[in-house]
């Protein structure tokens, strides 16, 4: 097993995830969400997004970290202090029923594959989905998390054995949480 980098279809949604970062969005604009599909072959390079599909595209993002912040081991305080958005899972269900899936019964073995007829950013994010979707029965998709320092949140593939990580870095994010838990004891 690869122990720096998650099978390639929860790789892409950790990139995915991780186009919000601390110093600012990478999804701004739309020629940014064109680039990142079409540089991962998720879209033909004649893409063009509107502003809808712009939006849909964060809002599914936003809704893939709500979902894998789930898979830490510890549940996350709330009120929210980490900048999830509490209600992107709730959000995130809505989009997913105007994304479509079907089996393709003539792939061998038949597979799920993003509904005819979507535009091209959609099927892309059906096609993250379908990702999401195939690491559940391997085991795999409980391994991508959502980093627990409030001022991160960047999805990360746990490859530890037991799957207890809680931070992106432990060096960085880890360091910090134990900072504050130290200070906080000897107040």
């Amino acid at each position: 097993m690869n122990t720096t980098t998650p099978p390639l279809p929860l790789q892409l949604i950790e990139e995915f995830i991780n186009t919000r970062r601390a110093d600012g969005d990478g999804l701004a604009t739309h020629e940014e969400l064109e680039q990142w599909l079409t540089s991962r072959d998720l879209a033909p390079s004649s893409i063009s997004a509107n502003d809808s599909e712009l939006s849909r595209a964060r809002a599914v993002r936003e809704g893939l970290r709500a979902v894998i912040a789930e898979n830490n081991a510890a549940p996350v305080a709330s009120p929210r202090p980490d900048g999830l958005n509490p209600s992107a899972r709730n959000e995130f269900a809505k989009l997913a029923e105007n994304l479509p899936l079907v089996v393709d019964v003539r792939s061998s073995p038949p597979r799920l594959v993003p509904q005819a007829g979507l535009s091209d950013v959609d099927s892309a994010l059906a096609a993250l989905l379908v990702g999401a979707l195939t690491a559940v029965p391997d085991g795999t998709w409980v391994r991508l998390k959502a980093c627990r320092e409030p001022s991160c949140r960047r999805a990360f593939y746990d490859h530890s054995r037991n799957r207890s990580r809680s931070w992106c870095s432990m060096e960085l994010c880890g360091n910090r949480a134990k900072g504050r838990a130290f200070y906080s004891r000897n107040q």
